[in-house]
């Protein structure tokens, strides 16, 4: 969400450098733009990844599991670890074969996730 991504560009500097998770999210909608939707799984992925020291946190399953959040974030954290880390690793790690199917969007629709995530951090800044 263009608004979203403003609200994390204004944050002040508090300890956090906050410019690569904006450029992966401009990246990430970039990608979603033009349906590259391995580019999408991945920076997903690269995403969680990146955020975790701002929870806290030395993994994404550490702020899925383990941040002191309410219930109502917990539970799309997991789904968003969960889901989209096997979806991203599908796709990285998978070796040529026979016969493939590409993913599409409704395989990499983690907006609500992601947004949610975003909204915690410009919260707790």
């Amino acid at each position: 969400d263009a608004g979203r991504l403003d609200e994390l560009r204004g944050l002040p500097s508090d300890g956090w450098d906050y410019s690569r998770l904006v450029r992966l999210c401009e990246e990430l909608n970039a990608a979603w733009g033009v349906g590259s939707y391995h580019s999408v799984a991945m920076l997903v992925r690269a995403i969680l990844d990146h955020i975790p020291p701002i929870f806290q946190q030395t993994n994404f399953a550490g702020v899925a599991n383990n941040y002191s959040g309410a219930k109502s974030f917990k539970d799309p954290m997991r789904h968003l670890d969960g889901s989209s880390r096997a979806i991203a690793d599908g796709h990285l790690h998978t070796q040529i074969r026979a016969s493939e199917v590409l993913p599409n969007s409704n395989q990499v629709e983690f907006r609500s996730g992601i947004d949610a995530l975003l909204a915690e951090i410009i919260r707790t800044a």
